[in-house]
């Protein structure tokens, strides 16, 4: 990690003023890990020494050599001992993992969360006992448990934040976070011990599986015995008591503490005292690799243990928020800031595989994971991090699928997923990117992929079939949207007039005319392959007739356009800025109210009395045949997509936010 050479060594009360820090660079992303279901699927990946890649048995891609081997890599990414997978292996997929334990969240409108397993709440903390026995806590309550297989929600029923967990005796876990509640899991059981002090815990570690201290707010600091918890005391003058966001029990009988103010702490025999504090809070500590040796991170700081002394150096850059830090396998890692995670003593950071913020991280000799904000969960496996199956938290732009046991969606990061057994799953991009549109048939599936450049934006449009993708040529112009029949004609439009039509060859044909050339087209729906819609900003429509002529019907108003659906000729309706939804008759377009104000950026339906229509701010709008009627969602996220299979109705967004609603 790289540092500046200058550092200082703390004493009583001594306060640190940070000069100028040194700055990280980003590193291109590399191959990350994903999920499959065949070979085919694992196609274009590649090891270190262009190894080829297979599906392995536990559903996730891997070298060959290692999937041959029965062995799966752990956190240093090599075969563990024993060619049994680990909870840093590829063993976690979406294939095998059960219905989880608790039904998910729904609103009120019966909207209910698909996508993260967490549902958007922030994961604070993640701690483990073994490769098979992982929690990650955090906001309302949530609390997910790792088996070795997959991840599921076992919630204890307390709406309250979790922030710290921690693994006692036998399969006993503890829980705290705020409300002044110490919670217990058994293995099949939750109970509480109510405190006296309504505080918050942000932190529980322990020596020993019957020795711990749990630490908060005021100054709050409860030692436990294997029976109780019981309060300790600060030094005389002491205050007011510090708030203390993270512990480290050197033994049972002694700890060290942060904190807020840059407060570092010290206990011994029960007593504790202020021992030196830092320019910045101090938001977690913890041991490093050699006895007696720990780190601490706080904003732009590493506060290094050993040899009994403190010193502190700057770390990243004076910014940089840094929120966790744990030593596996001898190398510490520090997360916080999105995308990066840090490697003390290496002056590149490892990519995430997320674009969230990471709260927390921990590991053993053969586990690796990092939790943070929007519900994300990161695993490092092959050497890599990378989103798992429930844990994806990057946008999502587009959604398609033929019924509930085949959907994809598409987004923001080089995402590409799929649901398969009730967890949405990455799957290997054709190259690294934002996609914004998704069409398929059968076995074949579209991509668009829409990327900025300092004039505009060029568009790509892969094809996936067999597990594997190619590519079409390059256009000057991004692709925002596709509808077809079938895989021929498909219709793509995008930026600049951009009007393409896939002949059944695969073959893309412009239809773009001097009319069009200055549209930014959104979206693209036909009720037959002779009777085509294409929206965008300004109030744009144009509509394709049967002689294949695209012809203009802009607005009377200028409002912006990104979404088109309908049953027919006679039934078109198009969503945009400010909750605005025009609909068509066969004759003229008429401003019908939706009941809502956020921008609705996509529709669609499964008849002319059943519609949905959904946004900004977790806005969706129903359309019953004779009024629009706002639906309680029940997420603050922007909703990009929407789309209706058979049974159910599904809504994505920002923050990897997939709702299910079954009419």
């Amino acid at each position: 990690m790289t540092t500046n050479t200058r550092a200082w060594r703390w004493g009583q009360l001594l306060a640190l003023t940070l000069g100028a820090l040194s700055s990280l660079h980003c590193v291109e992303l590399p191959t990350k890990s994903f999920s499959c279901s065949s070979d085919e699927d694992c196609h274009g990946l590649s090891g270190p020494a262009d190894e080829p890649y297979v599906c392995g048995s536990g559903g996730w891609c891997e070298v060959l050599g290692q999937a041959d081997a029965g062995g799966t890599p752990d956190a240093g990414g090599q075969p563990d001992a024993g060619g049994q997978p680990d909870a840093g292996s590829d063993a976690g997929t979406g294939n095998a993992c059960p219905q989880t334990s608790t039904l998910p969240t729904c609103s009120t409108s019966n909207w209910c969360w698909d996508n993260p397993l967490s549902e958007g709440r922030n994961l604070n903390t993640v701690r483990g006992r073994s490769a098979t026995d992982v929690w990650a806590v955090g906001e309302r309550g949530i609390a997910l448990h790792w088996d070795g297989t997959c991840w599921a929600r076992i919630l204890p029923g307390n709406s309250q934040q979790l922030r710290a967990a921690w693994p006692a005796a036998g399969k006993t876990w503890w829980f705290a976070g705020a409300g002044g509640a110490l919670l217990k899991w058994d293995g099949s059981t939750w109970t509480s011990q109510a405190l006296a002090e309504q505080l918050t815990f942000n932190d529980i570690e322990g020596s020993s599986d019957t020795s711990a201290i749990a630490v908060g707010q005021t100054g709050a600091i409860y030692t436990f015995n294997g029976q109780q918890w019981s309060p300790q005391s600060w030094d005389a003058g002491t205050n007011p008591a510090p708030e203390l966001l993270a512990v480290w029990p050197v033994s049972s009988t002694e700890a060290w503490a942060v904190g807020r103010g840059g407060i570092l702490a010290h206990g011994v025999d029960g007593g504790w005292s202020v021992y030196a504090k830092a320019s910045v809070d101090l938001t977690a500590i913890a041991a490093g690799a050699d006895a007696g040796t720990a780190y601490a991170v706080g904003r732009g700081l590493l506060a290094t243990y050993a040899n009994s002394t403190w010193t502190a150096s700057n770390f990243a850059t004076s910014t940089t928020q840094l929120n966790g830090v744990w030593t596996s396998a001898g190398v510490t890692r520090v997360v916080g800031p999105a995308s990066n995670i840090y490697v003390v003593g290496t002056a590149t950071p490892e990519p995430s595989g997320t674009p969230q913020v990471l709260n927390s991280i921990w590991g053993n000799d053969t586990a690796l994971w990092a939790v943070g904000t929007g519900g994300s969960i990161v695993r490092r496996a092959d050497g890599q991090w990378s989103e798992i199956p429930g844990g994806v938290a990057r946008g999502i732009n587009a959604v398609w699928g033929s019924d509930d046991l085949n959907l994809w969606a598409a987004g923001d990061n080089d995402l590409v997923m799929r649901r398969g057994d009730d967890r949405w799953s990455p799957v290997a991009p054709p190259e690294q990117g934002t996609f914004r549109a998704l069409w398929g048939s059968g076995d074949m599936l579209l991509v668009a992929e829409n990327n900025p450049t300092s004039t505009g934006s060029t568009g790509k449009i892969h094809l996936r079939q067999n597990g594997q993708w190619t590519q079409s040529p390059s256009f000057p112009s991004g692709v925002n949207a596709f509808w077809g029949t079938g895989m021929a004609p498909v219709w793509a439009v995008g930026d600049k007039g951009l009007l393409l039509r896939r002949e059944g060859a695969g073959t893309w044909t412009s239809e773009g005319n001097a009319s069009t050339a200055s549209a930014q087209f959104n979206a693209v729906w036909g009720a037959s392959s002779a009777d085509v819609w294409a929206v965008g900003a300004g109030g744009v429509i144009f509509h394709r007739d049967s002689s294949g002529n695209w012809v203009s019907q802009k607005l009377a108003s200028s409002t912006g356009l990104f979404g088109v659906w309908g049953t027919g000729a006679r039934d078109v309706w198009a969503v945009g800025l400010n909750g605005a939804a025009y609909h068509y008759d066969g004759t003229a377009w008429t401003l019908v109210p939706t009941g809502v104000t956020q921008t609705l950026r996509a529709i669609a339906g499964r008849s002319a009395d059943s519609v949905w229509a959904v946004g900004d701010n977790g806005g969706i709008t129903y359309w019953n045949g004779k009024t629009w009627t706002p639906q309680v969602s029940g997420v603050s996220e922007n909703l990009r997509a929407v789309w209706v299979t058979p049974n159910a109705v599904w809504v994505a967004g920002t923050n990897g936010t997939v709702l299910r609603m079954q009419p």
